[in-house]
């Protein structure tokens, strides 16, 4: 028999759906819906009665209480948490009870989260989340945490670990309560098993969820696991009606070191997915393909930029060789001769902002220079990129979800030959040849940032080397869109 345990203070609003979609569950065991009234001043325990679930009263505020409350009353072999304010799909309860079916050893399940309308500035959040608990299920065997909205546990192994701790005001048990049940049995940890739930817990401030959920709840069920070498005792009140400066009082020196450690680390992963090229924490970035033809494209950047542009293009003419140029708006109206040019020849234009400002993808929130740009190269040219490349490769979560509320694909590059300092010759093309694979996206410049006549003799220069060694190995240009089976233009 399965039991869900569903803590409530004041949900009489969001509790309906959830009691809906756990009557919509296409499991065929026994299962109890246990809905534990957290002194709420509202009509959450009528509602819960007359949706048939069971009601029982908790009048010591906290989630760890409520739940506590919820495991003393359950009656099945496996307890089931969720929260009020979550969906769970048809098929939830049936790969709970199968998983277990199927792994007798297993003290525990934890699934994943997916929050309806989610803040921009959280989903990296949840992206690293999921990440670290892939790579640490995979090489500990164990996740690295738990979301207490989608956790599943052996009754019995619950109780063996002390049940949920209630004796440290402000904070959630989640962090020692994961420690202690590895201790009793392993915890598992399936992807595929999703709730949807609001994220009405993430809509104050960034700093209020830095300094309320992560650095205070989570450091410090950190440090009292560790200090106390046992159940990290924990009664999390209810993050809604209690003010997050008055939960963050009387840090210790321990909890300062855990704090710093907990900014290194989100300040580490915030630069990680800002800066790296490559990373995609913060949304979808085409860096490359998989392919197995030989076939790699090279993009321009920072152009147009004469004469250099012209000479680029005037190469790329002689090997008939087609590429994607990336150009910034400023440049496209100083020369709108050479942005029709690069059309007309069957290359490709992409966005690359209006200035290649490098505080672009910080400030512009609406994406104003988006537009900006993206109506200047329509006017110059007639045709409107579907391409986007942030400048320096620089990415955060508002922009690429603006990017993608506006149809754009974003594209950085998988190859670069360092070419914005003008090495020389023959060691920009030396990189490029060394690191090209099947499906690469080649990074070059033909101008500088909005420099207008900046030197690119040594990138011109190279390109001949670039384009006959790599098709004596065997490879072909192809441009961005045609890599990646994408329109070039919007329509």
């Amino acid at each position: 028999m399965l039991s869900v345990v569903i803590p409530a203070y004041n949900e009489e609003l969001v509790l309906p759906r959830c009691l809906q979609s756990l009557r919509n569950q296409d499991y065929r065991g026994e299962y109890e819906v246990i809905v534990v009234d957290n002194d709420s001043t509202d009509g959450t325990a009528e509602v819960a009665r007359r949706s048939g679930a069971t009601v029982i009263h908790c009048g010591q505020k906290g989630v760890a209480c409520a739940r506590e409350a919820g495991l003393q009353s359950a009656r099945g072999e496996i307890v089931v948490q969720c929260d009020a304010d979550s969906v769970m799909p048809g098929d939830w309860l049936s790969k709970i009870a199968r998983h277990f079916e199927t792994h007798t050893e297993d003290a525990g399940l934890s699934g994943d989260v997916h929050y309806q309308g989610e803040p921009l500035w959280h989903r990296p959040f949840s992206r690293i989340n999921r990440g670290i608990n892939q790579i640490s299920y995979h090489w500990l065997r164990r996740p690295m945490s738990m979301l207490a909205a989608n956790f599943a546990v052996k009754r019995e192994a619950l109780i063996a670990a002390g049940g949920y701790n209630l004796d440290l005001p402000g904070c959630g048990d989640e962090v020692g309560l994961l420690h202690r049940l590895a201790r009793v049995g392993r915890i598992s940890y399936d992807p595929h098993l999703i709730v949807e739930t609001s994220s009405r817990r993430f809509r104050g401030r960034f700093w209020q969820f830095v300094i309320s959920d992560l650095l205070y709840s989570t450091a410090l069920g950190l440090i009292f696991q560790r200090i106390t070498k046992g159940p990290a005792k924990a009664s999390r009140k209810d993050v809604r009606e209690e003010a997050f400066a008055r939960r963050a009082h009387s840090l210790t020196p321990t909890l300062i070191y855990a704090i710093l450690i907990v900014l290194v680390l989100l300040f580490g992963a915030l630069a990680y997915g800002f800066f790296v090229p490559t990373t995609e924490a913060f949304g979808k970035v085409y860096f490359a393909t998989k392919t197995h033809d030989k076939v790699v494209a090279l993009t321009f950047d920072d152009g147009p930029n004469e004469p250099y542009t012209s000479q680029v293009l005037d190469i790329l003419q002689q090997y008939d060789v087609k590429a994607t140029f990336f150009v910034v708006g400023k440049n496209v109206d100083y020369y709108p001769e050479t942005t029709r040019r690069i059309v007309a020849e069957g290359h490709v234009l992409g966005n690359h902002s209006w200035d290649h400002k490098v505080m672009q993808p910080i400030v512009d929130v609406q994406n104003l220079d988006l537009a900006r740009s993206q109506a200047t190269i329509k006017r110059v040219a007639g045709v409107e990129p579907h391409l986007f490349r942030p400048p320096f490769g620089h990415k955060t979560p508002w922009g690429l979800e603006q990017l993608k509320d506006h149809g754009m694909v974003v594209v950085t590059w998988s190859v670069s030959a360092g070419n914005p300092g003008q090495p020389l010759p023959s060691i920009i093309a030396q990189r490029v040849i060394k690191r090209a694979k099947s499906g690469a996206i080649i990074l070059l410049h033909d101008g500088n940032e909005t420099i207008h006549g900046a030197d690119r003799s040594n990138t011109v220069a190279s390109l001949p080397l670039i384009i006959e060694i790599l098709t004596r190995e065997g490879y072909t240009f192809v441009t961005v869109p045609e890599l990646l089976k994408v329109e070039p233009y919007l329509h």
